[in-house]
């Protein structure tokens, strides 16, 4: 049991770790003021959490009925839900951003 709870939290651990370098630079608009670009990255990360919010109560009904995790134990799928969670976070603001006509630098 231990051992696939170090293994666990060591996969997590480098999960984590992909995702924070990948959210490294600015959103650039050439003409924009910054107190624009901030307003829009805000809008953008609003709709990121409502569609997110959505996905995880899908996600959490769906674990409901299945009890257990694909590897029997229902941390280690919560633990990758997290990150797909994180990544479609992050997916949403950038395509959103670019809707805008933002670049990251």
């Amino acid at each position: 049991m231990m051992r696939r709870i170090f293994a666990f939290a060591v996969t997590l651990s480098l999960l984590g770790g992909c995702s924070y370098f990948d959210r490294g630079g600015n959103w650039f608009q050439s003409g924009v003021s910054s107190e624009k670009t901030h307003s829009d990255l805000g809008a953008c990360e609003a709709e990121a959490r409502a569609q997110t919010k959505a996905d995880r109560g899908i996600d959490q009904d769906i674990a409901a009925t299945q009890g257990t995790g694909a590897f029997g134990d229902p941390l280690a799928d919560s633990g990758m839900s997290g990150y797909q969670s994180s990544k479609r976070y992050d997916d949403i603001v950038a395509e959103c951003m670019q809707a805008f006509g933002y670049v990251r630098q």
